[in-house]
């Protein structure tokens, strides 16, 4: 079924350049494409959340290549845009520990990878990995917070290997939509450690996220 599902994913998106449309010969990302996802990819942050890109169409479409598409080549481009702004953000808040946000088991066997992690593996980031213990429902299906927050609720488990008191956490994501997945994280964290702080660092902010100024 999943092979099934692949040559079907093959034959609908075609070898195209994913903003100028241009045929791609052993490549999944034009150059000019890279240009502009650059110009736009500048670090931004609010509170204690940095990203690069606005969740946007465009960015919906990069994206995808690597989470739907199993792209994971496209990794390494998009580690090029960002490893100076993300060497920034480490530096800059003195960060002991990355922790990827983890999808859960049924969605990594699906893919076959989790994208975080890809990414940071492409940056050569070493990471500390936690568990997904939930399978819950995607959380852009749920509109109302309350039922965002019961969703994700008890769904990570951090087992005690580390220690992180007194650390400096980031927690790496690739989309920030309302942030109820990071607190979730965050709270699991502070239950068994009294870290110095966490911040967060993902490749693109919702406007959900950015009209309420939120912070995790």
């Amino acid at each position: 079924m999943k092979n099934l599902l692949w040559n079907f994913k093959k034959v609908f998106f075609k070898d195209t350049d994913l903003l100028t449309a241009e045929k791609l010969n052993n490549t999944n990302i034009s150059d000019k494409t890279l240009e502009i996802f650059r110009l736009r990819g500048s670090l931004k942050q609010i509170n204690n959340i940095y990203y690069f890109w606005n969740y946007d169409r465009d960015f919906k479409l990069l994206i995808s290549k690597l989470k739907f598409r199993g792209q994971k080549n496209i990794a390494k481009d998009i580690a090029c845009l960002i490893e100076n702004g993300v060497g920034f953000v480490l530096e800059k808040e003195d960060i002991d520990y990355i922790i990827p946000v983890p999808i859960s088991t049924q969605r990594e066997s699906e893919r076959g990878f989790n994208q975080t992690e890809v990414l940071l593996d492409a940056l050569k980031i070493h990471y500390l990995k936690i568990k997904r213990i939930k399978n819950t429902k995607k959380m852009f299906k749920i509109l109302e917070e309350n039922k965002r927050n019961q969703n994700i609720k008890n769904s990570f488990f951090i087992n005690n290997d580390t220690n992180l008191s007194n650390k400096n956490i980031l927690l790496f994501d690739d989309i920030v939509t309302t942030g109820a997945t990071l607190r979730e994280i965050k709270s699991e964290i502070l239950k068994k450690y009294k870290v110095n702080k966490i911040v967060v660092l993902a490749l693109a902010a919702a406007r959900e996220i950015k009209l309420n100024k939120g912070s995790v």
